[in-house]
């Protein structure tokens, strides 16, 4: 079950193994968030993201954000994950784009942010809030971390999970990014109470059908070809097809869907050192 799954602690290296898998790259078409690189983009211009500030993306895989902040929008950017085979791939393909000089990859829990309070200008988070265990706890470390005016940026799935079927709140549906994620108005609560005013919020629904529908095509494909990239998930294929389907179905219908949402550091908030003594 989730539960289970959250009270052993083994929730987030199971997600981190599951996206460092290139199987899992291969089913959702190179682009481990809905949009791509267009809705990071988004993201970046919605937190007003500038040259010189200093950029932290969670949970930043394979560092495709990371570079992109630091390479169009001039900030200097740390990227965080909690898996290290995605931190030392990073590290390589900002090496190979000669980005070393402004991007720097680390291993790290996000409920734990491994750096200093008020050090960043921009925190941005991607597909990953829904997944993490003690989101309060992951929220007030983003807080902790941004500077007077500081900025964060969240895309995720958002759910309205008493809508959802019951497949879709299974172990396997939350390490998808569905079991887990909240609605809007539940991701706006969870920024407040780690001290963030909310400022803007764009649902982008259309980019989660459009990563479902990759999804469903290569799910159908490699079970008509037999392709040995699904060896690893002997067995699952047939369940996979199902939620996907599932969740193409509930996207249609309201009950699943993505969205950015923006906030600041409040002008009446606590210090950064007392947002950290609550973690």
């Amino acid at each position: 079950t989730v539960a289970g799954l959250f009270e052993r602690g083994e929730f987030k290296s199971c997600c981190a193994a599951t996206y460092e898998q290139p199987v899992v790259r291969w089913l959702l078409g190179g682009e481990l968030h809905p949009g791509g690189e267009r809705l990071t983009r988004r993201a970046l211009a919605l937190a007003s993201a500038a040259p010189g500030e200093r950029l932290l993306d969670v949970a930043s895989g394979t560092g495709i954000s990371a570079m992109l902040a630091a390479r169009e929008r001039g900030c200097e950017t740390v990227g965080l994950d909690y898996g290290l085979s995605a931190v030392a791939e990073a590290r390589t393909a900002a090496a190979e784009q000669r980005l070393s000089d402004r991007v720097r990859f680390v291993e790290g829990d996000a409920e734990a942010l491994p750096f200093a309070d008020a050090e960043f200008d921009v925190v941005v988070c991607e597909c990953s809030l829904c997944t993490f265990p003690d989101k309060p706890r992951a929220a007030a470390e983003m807080r902790r971390v941004l500077r007077p005016g500081g900025r964060v940026a969240i895309a995720d799935v958002v759910a309205e999970q008493e809508r959802l079927p019951s497949q879709l709140r299974s172990a396997a549906a939350a390490v998808a990014c569905v079991a887990e994620a909240l609605p809007v108005t539940g991701y706006e609560e969870l920024l407040r109470g780690a001290g963030l005013d909310p400022l803007s919020r764009e649902p982008h629904d259309e980019a989660l059908l459009a990563m479902l529908d990759t999804v469903e095509s290569r799910l159908r494909g490699a079970r008509v070809l037999g392709l040995a990239a699904t060896e690893p998930f002997a067995g699952m294929l047939e369940r996979a097809i199902e939620l996907t389907s599932l969740a193409r179905g509930a996207t249609e219908d309201g009950a699943l869907g993505y969205a950015i949402l923006t906030a600041r550091v409040g002008a009446n908030d606590r210090s950064s050192a007392d947002a950290g003594a609550t973690v």
